[in-house]
């Protein structure tokens, strides 16, 4: 398929815009910005949504579960037992999960070629589960770079605790162990994206970010 160059652009520039929109109000994670300027720096390329790594304790029949689904406590960063502690003692009407996910970041490139180049870097960091997701004529090829870092487990029933409070020092320290995994990733990841990328460089992108204030080399 061939993608429409003007529409591309548009989503490439709106996309750039809700960047910093987010930035502001606190929605971008921080750890990412530096790392999502440098993959817009390059013409062919932009990013939408993405996520360093999170902790999440939802309240749901299956950790995977969209619908019917409160979260009870989310975190881009450790924990410690005071939290769990306090989130285990809440009621809840379904099942109590913790789930512990690694980087994941959605972009689009507007060249086939690119979409090789940007599963090998993937790959090359570690993000094994990477792959293009789908098309577009006018958003482009869209990709997602993720890793299978990935953690679940049911903490209580309504009626019952499934892990007892004596082993939840051990569990917080397995679910931060994970999410450095995802860590380590995320700084592969970045390393290599500072050596490859641009290729081409998006001179209307790289002079916004200048008048930003953001240092790009």
């Amino acid at each position: 398929m061939k993608i429409d160059q003007r529409y591309w652009r548009f989503f490439k520039t709106k996309y750039w815009n809700r960047l910093w929109e987010d930035l502001e109000i606190g929605y971008l994670d921080k750890q990412l910005l530096q790392l999502l300027i440098r993959l817009n720096m390059d013409l062919n390329i932009y990013t939408m949504s993405s996520c360093s790594g999170r902790i999440v304790f939802s309240d749901s029949t299956y950790p995977w579960s969209r619908e019917e689904t409160s979260i009870v406590f989310k975190k881009h960063g450790f924990i410690d037992l005071n939290d769990i502690l306090n989130i285990i003692g809440k009621k809840i009407i379904r099942r109590l999960w913790v789930n512990v996910s690694g980087p994941i970041i959605h972009l689009s490139v507007s060249k086939p070629s690119y979409i090789k180049l940007l599963l090998n870097i993937a790959h090359e960091a570690g993000l094994k589960h990477s792959g293009l997701i789908s098309i577009n004529k006018y958003k482009g090829f869209i990709i997602e770079l993720m890793s299978g870092v990935k953690l679940s487990h049911l903490l209580k029933t309504p009626d019952k605790y499934i892990t007892d409070t004596s082993e939840l020092e051990t569990l917080v320290n397995i679910i931060n162990e994970v999410l450095v995994q995802g860590e380590k990733y995320l700084n592969r990841l970045r390393e290599i994206v500072n050596r490859k990328i641009p290729i081409e460089e998006d001179v209307e992108i790289i002079e916004d970010a200048k008048k930003r204030g953001i240092i790009l080399y």
